[in-house]
């Protein structure tokens, strides 16, 4: 058996096709795999929504352009939100101590 160069390049030409798309195929996993992971994080600490406070762990406001602000006790963290859900709330705060005064005269 000869060994030449032609008969070289034959076997290490597939061989290196072979190791080419594997390492594409495992770099773009490893990147898909990271792409996921940062965008968990992200959505995790910017979504103020994903906690239920409790009337203990918040104290609430409405300012005087009648925004709602939600005011976080331990780290003093606030949200505000627009007028139109601050005037909401208010409402039904309003209405609720109105319903419970009405019933309490019955």
């Amino acid at each position: 058996m000869k060994i030449n160069r032609e008969s070289i390049s034959k076997i290490i030409k597939p061989a290196l096709n072979v190791i080419i798309v594997v390492s594409v195929g495992t770099a773009m996993f490893q990147l898909g795999g990271i792409y996921q992971s940062s965008k968990k994080e992200v959505v995790e600490v910017k979504n103020p929504y994903a906690h239920a406070f409790s009337p203990e762990e918040i104290s609430i406001a409405v300012n005087e352009s009648n925004e709602l602000i939600m005011i976080e006790r331990a780290t003093g963290k606030y949200i505000v939100y627009s007028d139109q859900i601050g005037k909401t709330i208010f409402g039904m705060y309003a209405n609720r101590i109105h319903q419970e005064a009405t019933n309490a005269g019955k």
